[in-house]
């Protein structure tokens, strides 16, 4: 079994950190809305696959990603550009 990612999260620090001038990292913001959160990034997978990419190198990324809009992030080997497909 894999623990939570979250688990101890209440213990982290302070629930408003501010990191810089107009920004600031909000620890459990939104944890209320977790289940409804889960529940829509599902629902852009099923149309929007998570995919790796492979950078311009050839080189497969370690991270998967999916977008939801009219335009997504990409790479392949013709660079990283923000692409409609």
């Amino acid at each position: 079994m894999t623990a939570d990612l979250f688990d101890g999260f209440e213990d982290a620090g302070p629930a408003r950190e501010p990191l810089a001038p107009g920004a600031a990292l909000l620890r459990g913001f939104a944890r209320r809305h977790e289940t409804e959160l889960i529940t829509a990034i599902e629902a852009i997978a099923a149309q929007a696959p998570f995919r790796r990419m492979v950078t311009p190198g050839g080189h497969q990324m370690s991270v998967a990603m999916t977008s939801c809009g009219s335009f997504g992030w990409v790479t392949d080997r013709s660079g990283y550009r923000y692409d409609a497909l």
